[in-house]
């Protein structure tokens, strides 16, 4: 069995209580300051962490207000333009009536003159053939001045224009 020695024991507790010391003096500072400088260090990490995530989720922030405004106003850039394209549309479409109206005007203004040149053309061709057609009855030369001041007479009486 185990024999026991008291004075080897308490040579043992002795040593071991001084070592003790001897690692407290020498040892455990230098541990504890290593500990302490770590822990330190986690910590400043983990407040760095936060601070960046706080800023991160500002500026996430920021820029999902930036594109909304962004978004927002390229909408409104949008509905101006197709509004303003509507209104030149019908700006357009206006003055190409209006254009239409004018020309059509112009045409019927130039038709109507070239009727009535056509009908003072045909009068006085009638005016002409009567005469003539007189003479060839009548067989003899009757004053051509009278003769046209009647027929012109007879012609400003009657209808300027045959309406269908």
């Amino acid at each position: 069995m185990l024999d026991l020695d008291p004075g080897l024991m308490i040579w043992a507790w002795v040593t071991f209580f001084v070592l003790l010391i001897i690692l407290y003096k020498v040892a455990w500072k230098p541990i504890l300051s290593t500990i302490e400088k770590r822990e330190n260090t986690i910590k400043d990490s983990i407040d760095r962490a936060e601070k960046a995530k706080e800023e991160a989720e500002s500026l996430l922030e920021k820029h999902t207000e930036m594109i909304k405004k962004a978004e927002e106003e390229s909408q409104k850039m949008l509905k101006e333009n197709r509004e303003l394209a509507e209104k030149s549309r019908q700006e357009l479409l206006e003055q190409a009536k209006e254009n239409a109206e004018n020309i059509l005007n112009k045409a019927k203004a130039e038709i109507e003159k070239e009727k009535d040149d056509a009908l003072y053309s045909l009068r006085s061709e009638v005016a002409d053939l009567a005469i003539a057609a007189t003479k060839k009855i009548i067989g003899e030369s009757v004053d051509e001045t009278k003769q046209k001041s009647i027929i012109n007479e007879f012609i400003q009486k009657m209808p300027k224009s045959s309406q269908h």
